[in-house]
């Protein structure tokens, strides 16, 4: 009882650092940001979560578990908004809600991960550029995927360096790698190739230490991780065949993977979402080669990183070189010492911090972004918000530049002008703040709703069991409140012939389409407002 009481009593005298404020001024950052949208949402902004994932929750809500599961969609995010969806939020709110929850819990871990490498305060600062990218602020709060995947990248990371460190001794820390792996798999399809490559160099650190120390590490803590993976796999295994009549982990994977081995008789198209078959598609059109392909997805990767974090990161590697080279100088060696001796300049008092050194485990920050790129060029996908998770992983680099700078200040400038640089740098926080919540108040996001809402009322009053056929861009289809004509995930039928449904919604920027709709003599169109984003048509008799 007396260790107890000196516990709680140690917890209460314990003087918070100023690392530790900034960290809870990041977290707080970004539960007042997810706060924000919550309380302001005005509509989903990306199709994606419109005709995929809030589209999943709503029928997951009305307890349609035959449209709330798909075997080649992640369900991890679907079956967490039931949470917010049992208290009365709406699934598209509650979809917003889970990737905010995502992004919030992503922050300190963050901290955690680049405390691995850096003092507490760069880190704790690292977390607060993490909390305020505005990249990652309004994709993470969209009820998009890639906040949790974000997320159980960053603590599998973090896990995998405390288990190295360790000497891979402990088994709560291979439990919670096991467990991030497992999330990190559940949260996206392909996040799967980025566990088995953290996984797996985990498992290079381990012979390599193995050999290194010339005797067997413990092996039970490594086993604890993959059970744990393992689990969490199967999880999503037995979903699927539960509810989709299908075992196996993701069909779209297990489709393009018999058919590039030549199991499959198909052409493999069945099995590649509309959006891969645009980007092929526009790519064939630009008549890119090989080479074109890799810079746009390198431009892709860049803009992904967010470019004023991407600038410093690359300092920082610079930072990184020269620092080694200095170090070497001091080793001895006419050549090298030269060198130390020209560049060492560059640090205030020609003293390069011990932090700021080339760690091993850095490679396996690096290799995750490499194979994070093959994957979306394999597949032929490559938005740039797939890259966002570029962001925490660069952060120590981006950190080690800010340091630099830093100090350099501390040292030339005077009391005054260094509190106004701190002023300016939360200014600069503070409107990538602002930059990563426009979507929440711009009119662009809300005229879909009230689009859809109107033209889902017309439909409703003339036939509420009609089926509506749209283009997987259109937003306005979700609040139009109507059944869907084709599944989801199913390969679009062509608009020029495709008859089976009751209406067609065209959204007005879509020209190409709305010109096959308006040579049809099946379709007659339902006039909207003029303020409308969309078209309605009523598929007739052609009689």
């Amino acid at each position: 009882m007396q260790d107890v009481k000196r516990k709680v009593f140690r917890v209460f005298r314990h003087k918070v650092s100023a690392a530790e404020w900034m960290l809870i001024a990041a977290v707080l950052v970004g539960a007042a940001i997810s706060l924000t949208h919550l309380i302001f949402f005005n509509g989903i902004a990306y199709r994606d979560t419109g005709n995929v994932y809030a589209a999943m929750s709503r029928a997951l809500a009305a307890g349609v578990y035959a449209e709330a599961a798909h075997p080649a969609i992640p369900s991890l995010n679907v079956l967490l908004s039931r949470f917010f969806t049992l208290f009365g939020m709406g699934p598209d709110v509650a979809m917003s809600a889970v990737s905010c929850v995502f992004y919030v819990a992503t922050v300190p871990f963050v901290y955690l991960l680049l405390k691995q490498f850096l003092p507490d305060e760069p880190s704790a600062f690292g977390a607060m550029l993490f909390a305020c990218a505005p990249k990652i602020i309004r994709f993470s709060c969209a009820g998009l995927l890639d906040s949790g995947k974000i997320f159980f990248l960053v603590a599998a990371l973090y896990c995998s360096c405390r288990l190295i460190r360790e000497r891979f001794r402990s088994f709560g820390t291979a439990a919670g790698f096991g467990l991030a792996l497992g999330g990190l798999s559940l949260a996206r399809s392909e996040a799967i190739g980025n566990a088995c490559v953290v996984f797996g160099c985990t498992a290079l650190f381990w012979l390599w230490a193995a050999w290194r120390e010339k005797r067997v590490l413990p092996v039970l803590p490594m086993l604890t991780a993959v059970a744990a993976w393992a689990a969490a796999l199967l999880s999503r295994v037995l979903v699927n065949w539960r509810f989709c009549g299908r075992f196996l982990y993701d069909a779209r994977i297990h489709d393009g993977l018999m058919h590039l081995f030549g199991l499959s008789g198909s052409d493999g198209s069945e099995v590649m979402p509309l959006a891969i078959a645009e980007e092929i598609a526009k790519s064939e059109a630009k008549g890119e080669g090989a080479l074109e392909s890799w810079l746009e997805l390198i431009r892709r990767n860049i803009v992904g990183n967010y470019e004023l974090y991407f600038g410093f990161a690359v300092a920082g590697v610079v930072l990184l070189i020269v620092a080694g080279c200095i170090r070497r100088a001091g080793q001895g060696g006419t050549d090298t010492q030269s060198c130390g001796s020209k560049w060492s300049i560059l640090w205030p008092d020609r003293v390069v911090p011990d932090f700021v050194k080339w760690d091993p485990f850095f490679i396996v920050l690096i290799v995750s972004v490499m194979v994070n790129a093959v994957i979306f060029k394999l597949s032929h996908l490559h938005a740039y918000r797939y890259f966002l998770m570029n962001i925490p992983l660069f952060m120590v680099f981006t950190l080690i530049t800010c340091w630099w700078f830093w100090r350099w200040a501390v040292k030339l400038l005077p009391r005054p002008l260094l509190y106004a640089g701190i002023a300016g740098v939360a200014v600069i926080l503070a409107f990538q703040i602002q930059n990563g919540v426009d979507n929440l108040f711009s009119d662009d996001t809300r005229a879909p709703v009230r689009s859809g809402l109107a033209a889902g009322e017309i439909m409703r009053a003339e036939n509420p069991d009609g089926r509506v056929f749209f283009w997987y861009a259109c937003i306005e289809w979700y609040y139009s409140g109507m059944k869907r004509a084709v599944p989801i995930e199913t390969p679009k039928p062509d608009n020029r012939t495709f008859a089976d449904f009751d209406y067609f919604l065209v959204r007005k920027d879509e020209d190409e389409i709305l010109s096959n709709v308006e040579a049809r003599a099946d379709l007659r169109e339902i006039p909207l407002a003029e303020e409308s984003t969309v078209r309605l048509y009523r598929r007739i008799e052609e009689n």
